[in-house]
C-alpha cells in the first residue's frame, strides 16, 4: 500500500487529526503496549458508521434541526435532508462547520459558509450536508478523499493520489496556491516551487490560518500565517506556498515524523522514536517546554512534571492553546491552557509542562486508543469504544447532557438519555462535537 492510499487518524489533530490527531487499535494483552507506534498514516479501509453531533448549532454545524445548542448527541441528517448521515469513514470539525468523508471517498460539509468553507461554490450556510465540489473548477464532486481536516473557516482534504485540496478562507496564503486570494471552489495545494501540485502527502493537519502536510518520507511542510513562527521555518513571514519545517538543533529540516497536529498558533510533530517536537506561539505554555517563550523552529516537549523529555508517545492532538499526547500504554498527558479544565487533570491550573489526564475513578485515564483536542475541551476513545469528554461545555460540546464544564473525563449521552453506539472517531469543532460511531 502506498502512502497516498493510507488514511490519517489530527489528528490529532491534531490536529487531527484525522490528520494525525489521533491513533487507535485493538485492546492489547496484559503486559503489551495498548497503543502501538503508528506509521505515517493508518488505513482508511475500516468500517463506515453513523454521524452524531452535539453543541452549538447557530450556523447549522450540527447538521440537524433543533435548538441553537444541544448538549446531547443526535444523528446528523443525510445529504439532501433525507434520512440520517451514515456510510461515513471520517469526520472533522471547523469553527462553525463540519465535514465527513463517505465510504466511497466523497466529501460532504454542513454549517457556516461565509468564506466558502463548505466547498460547494457558494457562500450559503447549510443545515444539512452538501457535496464538496471537485477542485480547480473541474466538474463533479470531490470523491477521492482519504482524510479531511478543518479549523476556523477553512477546510482541507487529502486525496488518494497524495495531493491536497483546500477551500475556505485564504487571507494568509493558507490555501497553499501561491496567492492570498482564492475562488470559492476548492483548489489544489501547489508544490514548494509553485510548479504543479504538491504530491507524496501522507497526512494533513489544519489550523485554518497555518496548515501542515506530512510527506511519506517523514518530512513536514507548512504554509500560511506565520506571525508567531508556526510555519516553523525560522522566520515570521507568511508563506503562500509550502516550505519545509526546520529540524531540531538547527537542522535544515524536520524528518523522521510519523504524526502531525497544529493548534491555534503552534505545531506538533511526533517523531518515530516516540518523542514530540513543538514550535510557534507559547504565551500559555502550549509548547510544553516549561517556558512561555515563542519558538520559530521545533524543540522537544518536556516530560511529565518537567522531568526529562516526553517519550513513549503514539499520537498527538493540538488545539487553540492546549495539547494532548497519547502514550503507548494507553494513558494521556496534556499541557497548556486550562481555564475550563481542558487538561483533564481535575484542576483549572494551566501547565507549561505535561500533566497526566485523570481517569473517572483513578489517578490516570487508562486504555485510551484515540485522543482529540477541541478549542477548550478534549475527547478520548477507550479500547471498548467508550467516548469520554472534558473541558469547556457551555454550548453542549461535551455531549454530556449538560451545558457545564468538567475538569476530568466523563461519559456522553444521546437525546434518548442512553450511551451512543461504540465510537470510531471524533471531530472537534470550536463549540461542537462530531462523533462517528459503529452503525
Amino acid at each position: 500500500m502506498t502512502p497516498a492510499r493510507r488514511s490519517i487518524a489530527a489528528l490529532a489533530a491534531v490536529p487531527v487529526l484525522l490528520a494525525a490527531a489521533a491513533c487507535g487499535g485493538p485492546a492489547a494483552p496484559a503486559g503489551e503496549p495498548l497503543v502501538s507506534p503508528p506509521p505515517a498514516a493508518g488505513s482508511v479501509d475500516g468500517p463506515s458508521g453513523a454521524v452524531w453531533t452535539s453543541g452549538l448549532n447557530a450556523d447549522g454545524q450540527l447538521g440537524r434541526t433543533g435548538a441553537a445548542a444541544d448538549p446531547r448527541l443526535g444523528p446528523v441528517t443525510g445529504a439532501g435532508g433525507r434520512g440520517r448521515l451514515d456510510r461515513a469513514v471520517a469526520v472533522a470539525g471547523g469553527g462553525r462547520h463540519s465535514l465527513a468523508v463517505l465510504d466511497g471517498g466523497e466529501v460532504v460539509a454542513w454549517g457556516a459558509n461565509d468564506d466558502g468553507q463548505l466547498g460547494d461554490g457558494t457562500t450559503r450556510d447549510s443545515g444539512v450536508p452538501v457535496p464538496v465540489r471537485a477542485p480547480d473548477g473541474r466538474p463533479g464532486r470531490l470523491d477521492d478523499a482519504v482524510a479531511v481536516s478543518a479549523n476556523n473557516d477553512f477546510s482541507m482534504a487529502l486525496r488518494k493520489d497524495g495531493t491536497v485540496v483546500t477551500w475556505g478562507e485564504s487571507s494568509s496564503g493558507q490555501r497553499g496556491t501561491g496567492e492570498r486570494g482564492a475562488p470559492l471552489v476548492p483548489t489544489t495545494v501547489r508544490a514548494p516551487d509553485g510548479r504543479g501540485p504538491l504530491t507524496g502527502v501522507a497526512a494533513i493537519a489544519a489550523d485554518g490560518h497555518t496548515e501542515l502536510a506530512l510527506l511519506g518520507d517523514g518530512r513536514v511542510l507548512a504554509w500560511g500565517a506565520n506571525a508567531y513562527g508556526m510555519v516553523g521555518d525560522g522566520t515570521r513571514e507568511d508563506r503562500a506556498l509550502p516550505v519545509p519545517v526546520r529540524g531540531l538543533d538547527g537542522a535544515a529540516r524536520l524528518d523522521g515524523v510519523v504524526r502531525i497536529a497544529i493548534g491555534g498558533q503552534h505545531g506538533l510533530a511526533l517523531l518515530r522514536d516516540g518523542r514530540v517536537a513543538s514550535w510557534g506561539h507559547n504565551e500559555l505554555g502550549q509548547l510544553g517546554d516549561g517556558s512561555r517563550r515563542d519558538r520559530l523552529t521545533p524543540a522537544l516537549v518536556s516530560g511529565v512534571g518537567g522531568k526529562g523529555v516526553l517519550d513513549g508517545v503514539a499520537a498527538v492532538a493540538a488545539a487553540e492553546k492546549h495539547n494532548y499526547a497519547l502514550r503507548k500504554d494507553g494513558t494521556v498527558v496534556a499541557w497548556g491552557n486550562n481555564t475550563a479544565g481542558q487538561l483533564g487533570d481535575g484542576t483549572v491550573r494551566p501547565s507549561t509542562v505535561p500533566v497526566t489526564v485523570v481517569g473517572r475513578g483513578g489517578p490516570k485515564l487508562r486504555r485510551a486508543i484515540r485522543v482529540f483536542a477541541g478549542e477548550a475541551y478534549g475527547a478520548a476513545i477507550l479500547a471498548d469504544g467508550t467516548l469520554l469528554t472534558w473541558g469547556a461545555g457551555g454550548s453542549g460540546q461535551l455531549g454530556s447532557g449538560k451545558r457545564t464544564p468538567r475538569s476530568r473525563p466523563g461519559t456522553v449521552m444521546t437525546a434518548e438519555g442512553t450511551p451512543p453506539p461504540d465510537a470510531l472517531s471524533v471531530g472537534v469543532g470550536e463549540r461542537h462535537l462530531i462523533l462517528l460511531t459503529k452503525p
